[in-house]
């Protein structure tokens, strides 16, 4: 079985090196194993130092027999754009991705890869979140913690999406569909949530590699436009329980402009919730509560479910809890 591995870069020049180092000694790994890998850089808007990088990068990897790398240069374009393209470019029976920022780990790669060999189509892995903190005014260190498979197709629910390293079989996509490029950050969670009910899911136990977060990444930051991405996935489905404020403007535009697919309609109580009176209130207030440290939300939800303390992220739980 060969797999693509497809990275969509777009102004990544300062990741290269270390990305190009990180792939190189993967490739080096995986084919001393025996396993054929296409790499599919898709790069967006290249610099010419980008394209320099990827072509050595490239060089390397094909004159080292270490896999085939086929790069793409093309004007800018969504990340799943990007990833479509990848997939319709490659005749590999399954597929995975790598971000610039990230790192895989060549045995978790391998472990997936006998996964979809022996029968699964979808294989998801932990992850370890790797970040630079400062805690009580002290010097930034460097600080790793795992991050548990989230994906689970019996009950799928919000914060429940594929995490950076997932892999899966090409026939898998055929079914599924390509993935909808009007998303910016969590089309691949919109993807795994059309796959639940017909993958043959299985997660593999060990860390798919390093989720570097530095403060640029798309996903898992929390931001405005991730929330409202997460809703529209939810609110496609009708799982009106995993509702969350979000900017009411953007919510409602995005919603009517794209999300809606012009055949689901929204019942009257959760568009008043997303964008009726008050749904602007309710989101900055929710949204002052997210940014608070970690330590000072889980007091106020202490707080809240004691009665003592008015919460809208509290609220906005129960609110979930109550329709589940």
């Amino acid at each position: 079985m060969k797999i693509a591995l497809i990275s969509s870069l777009y102004r990544c020049e300062k990741h290269l090196p270390t990305f190009s180092a990180a792939l190189f000694g993967f490739a080096k790994r995986v084919s001393q194993a025996g396993v054929a890998v296409d790499y599919l850089p898709i790069v967006n808007d290249a610099s010419q130092s980008e394209r320099e990088q990827i072509d050595k990068l490239a060089r390397a990897i094909n004159s080292g027999c270490h896999g085939r790398m086929t790069p793409q240069y093309i004007p800018r374009e969504s990340l799943y754009a990007s990833w479509n393209r990848g997939l319709a470019n490659s005749d590999a029976d399954g597929f995975g991705f790598w971000n610039a920022d990230d790192t895989r780990a060549a045995d978790a790669f391998l472990a997936g890869w006998r996964a979809l060999q022996d029968g699964a189509d979808l294989v998801d892995f932990d992850f370890t979140r790797v970040a630079t903190v400062r805690r009580m005014g002290r010097f930034a260190r460097t600080e790793r913690w795992l991050v548990p498979c989230l994906y689970n197709p019996a009950r799928f629910s919000r914060g429940n999406g594929l995490g950076p390293f997932f892999m899966a079989r090409r026939s898998l996509y055929a079914a599924v569909g390509p993935f909808d490029a009007n998303f910016q950050i969590a089309g691949d969670t919109e993807w795994a949530s059309r796959a639940v009910h017909i993958s043959r899911f299985q997660r593999i136990p060990s860390s798919g590699g390093d989720f570097i977060v530095h403060g640029e990444n798309l996903s898992n930051t929390g931001s405005g436009r991730e929330d409202i991405e997460v809703n529209i996935i939810h609110m496609r489905r009708g799982n009106w329980r995993e509702l969350r404020p979000a900017d009411p403007a953007a919510m409602r535009a995005a919603w009517q402009l794209w999300g809606r697919q012009g055949q689901i309609e929204l019942p009257a109580e959760h568009a008043e919730y997303l964008w009726g009176a008050g749904a602007k209130t309710r989101w900055r207030a929710y949204r002052r509560e997210q940014r608070q440290p970690r330590w000072l939300r889980r007091l106020r939800l202490a707080l809240a479910a004691r009665g003592w303390l008015h919460s809208e992220e509290w609220v906005a739980a129960r609110r979930g809890a109550a329709r589940s």
